[in-house]
């Protein structure tokens, strides 16, 4: 809740600000978006925004930019449901030796606490042969260290057909010459494998390090919490790493 009042200290601050650049556009977007009561507000109390859009039609900026500038009024495209993985869309890098390399979006975990199933959708991954080809141009270039992202990428793969392991893509991109380092995250504890930790033990490439989440020391808040694994399971994963 104090992330959105942010938010929307942020969007009162611009209004001041586009009074004296009525050629500037704000757009917001992201997570919050995805709630039809935060765009109902921001309709209603901060109409010198131009446009709204949610997190799963990101792909569709440029257009909706366009669009903007087109109209006279604020444009709202926020889509309730996620389509499919869009691949190819350029990126500009902030570092130039590491990258972070999304390979999975949204969550199928519901933990009691979190909206990201909401707010970004279903669990989606992305294929294979799309991560290698993407982190083997990076690596053409000057990259030699990325980061493998996903909201829980321990479960990467269940989504595709035929199914695959977190650990099968881990030991594929090991293959690819040039790159020095792999690193992951985030885990979640309840689909760690023992395939996994072989893969960690066994790439040299993988970074001797896990982003492991506790949330909790006591079984019974892990519950409420509804993170499926409990106290004694957590500990005795860490004794086999």
């Amino acid at each position: 809740e104090s992330a959105e009042f942010k938010v929307y200290g942020n969007l009162g601050h611009l209004k001041s600000i586009k009074k004296k650049n009525p050629d500037m556009i704000i757009a917001v977007c992201g997570c919050m978006m995805q709630q039809s009561s935060v765009v109902d507000l921001i309709k209603k109390k901060y109409n010198h925004v131009d446009l709204i859009f949610g997190t799963h039609n990101l792909h569709n900026f440029p257009q909706l930019l366009e669009n903007c500038k087109q109209s006279d009024s604020m444009l709202v495209e926020v889509w309730e449901e996620e389509g499919e993985i869009v691949e190819g869309i350029p990126a500009i890098r902030k570092y130039d030796l590491k990258a972070f390399v999304n390979i999975m979006y949204g969550c199928n975990n519901f933990c009691t606490y979190c909206i990201v199933p909401y707010t970004r959708g279903r669990e989606r991954s992305r294929s294979k042969s799309e991560i290698v080809s993407e982190i083997s141009k990076l690596v053409t270039g000057s990259t030699k260290e990325i980061t493998l992202l996903g909201q829980n990428v321990n479960s990467y793969g269940k989504t595709l057909e035929p199914n695959i392991e977190f650990a099968d893509l881990l030991i594929e991109i090991n293959r690819i010459e040039g790159l020095e380092r792999i690193c992951f995250m985030t885990s979640h504890l309840k689909d760690i494998s023992i395939r996994l930790i072989e893969a960690m033990r066994d790439c040299d490439k993988i970074c001797e390090h896990i982003h492991l989440p506790v949330q909790s020391g006591s079984t019974k808040i892990l519950k409420l919490m509804n993170r499926d694994y409990t106290k004694a399971q957590y500990l005795e994963l860490i004794e086999v790493f």
